[in-house]
Order: C-alpha cells, then structure tokens, then sequence
C-alpha cells in the first residue's frame, strides 16, 4: 500500500473534506492495493451537471469557489454553447490551478503563455480568434465517458472529442507554439489511459492524456458524464 497523501484541496467543494486516502490518486475514487483497482466504499458521485459545476466553482468570493473562473472567461468569450456541458455519456477536462489561473490572483493561465500572439504571452482570452478558443474547449469535451471505472487495463483509448477534426493541425497566424509540429493529429482525438504504475509518491495509476499529462484530479462523476480536472497546460497537437 502507498503512503497517504493529499489528492484533493479545492476542487470538489463540500466533498474536499475527504482529502487523505492510501494508495489512491483519485477523489473519492477505489482505494487501490493493485492494478486491478478493487473497489472500495468511496463514493466518487456529484449530484449534478457538469455545468452546474462550472459554475459553482467560478462565481465566488473565495479561491475554492473560483477554481475555474479562467476557463469560465474562456467559455463566455468564446461563445461555446454551454448545453454541451449538460448532454450526457461524455468525459468532460475541465481547466484548474497552473492550467486555467491560479484564484484568487487569477494569474495568467498556462494557455496564454504557451500559445504565444505575435510571439509574446497573451493577457486575455481576447487576443485570440473565437473560434481558437472554441474549439480548444471542445477539444476538452470527449464523446464517451472515460474513467478508472470504464477504462481496461493496459489499453489506450482513441476517444473523438467535440474539436472539428484537424483543426489544430495548424495554428492561425500570429499564434504559435514551442516545438509545434503540424498534422499530428488530423481527427482531433484524445488519447486517454490508466497508466499501471506510480510515477511519483502523490499518484498512483493516474489518468493520463495524450501520454504526456498526467490528470490532476480523475473520475469525479457528474450526473451527465466524467470530470478529469488538469493542472497544466495540455496541447491538443499529440506527440510523435
């Protein structure tokens, strides 16, 4: 058994009175002897939508209640149709902490600083085209629902998201990204897996994406899908 740690301070609200568990990376989620994740008594369940959530979680006057208030500009700058956050079977990443703003500074969040305008870190959601912005969160709405309970041992699932099939093959102009590589990902998939063993002391099996970022917080379950929540900067372009 791994030793206890923290997985979870701020996200999950009234629930984050559960923030110590052994051998487990998840909220509320098995706690895990071995690959096999047997279940334990741990109730990962929220008891409503994933926008319900959202919003909860971005109107606030304090960091706990403001976690997502990044990705919330987002989502109203971009004009994304928020029903899309309600419909159901889908595995929703939501944008928190070094990914999304740090609350309650709200400090610049990672995709400002790594999709460049005119090769300098943006400081608004609005020096980006709309449709940049949209389609980046559709990017982060997966068709399917993908979680330590439905995904298989040792398999990596090919999972379609919302995002227009290859459209971050390329970049608009002004716009770049270190080390970008066009066409990699021509059907705008998500690559999403379980990996079988424990890359530090603070996670063990974690959820991972696009084999290159490991989920902050897994398999929350929202009355109308999954939640993975990041904690960095996650590029939709997949590594060769």
């Amino acid at each position: 058994m791994k030793t206890i740690y923290r997985i979870f301070k701020k996200v999950g609200g009234g629930i984050a009175a559960l923030a110590l568990f052994s051998g487990c990376t998840l909220f509320g989620l098995d706690v895990q002897k071995d690959y096999n994740r047997t279940p334990h008594t741990l109730d990962p369940k929220m008891d409503k939508t994933v926008w319900q959530y959202l919003k909860e979680r971005s109107y606030g006057n304090t960091a706990e209640t403001r976690v997502f208030a990044r990705m919330m500009d987002a989502i109203i700058y971009s004009e994304i149709d928020t029903l899309e956050y309600t419909k159901p079977n889908r595995t929703f990443i939501l944008m928190y902490g070094a990914s999304s703003g740090n609350p309650p500074t709200l400090s610049a969040p990672a995709f400002w600083t790594n999709f460049k305008v005119n090769n300098a870190n943006a400081t608004n959601w609005n020096q980006y085209p709309k449709e940049f912005v949209r389609n980046y969160l559709k990017y982060l709405i997966v068709e399917g629902e993908y979680n330590h309970y439905t995904i298989p041992a040792l398999q990596t699932i090919n999972a379609n998201t919302l995002c227009p099939a290859g459209y971050f093959n390329t970049l608009p102009t002004g716009i770049t990204l270190a080390n970008f590589i066009p066409n990699t990902n021509p059907e705008s998939i998500m690559t999403i897996k379980v990996l079988n063993s424990s890359p530090s002391n603070t996670s063990d099996y974690p959820i991972q994406l696009n084999d290159v970022l490991n989920v902050r917080t897994s398999s929350i379950l929202a009355t109308n899908g999954t939640v993975h929540v990041i904690g960095s900067f996650f590029s939709p372009a997949l590594p060769l």
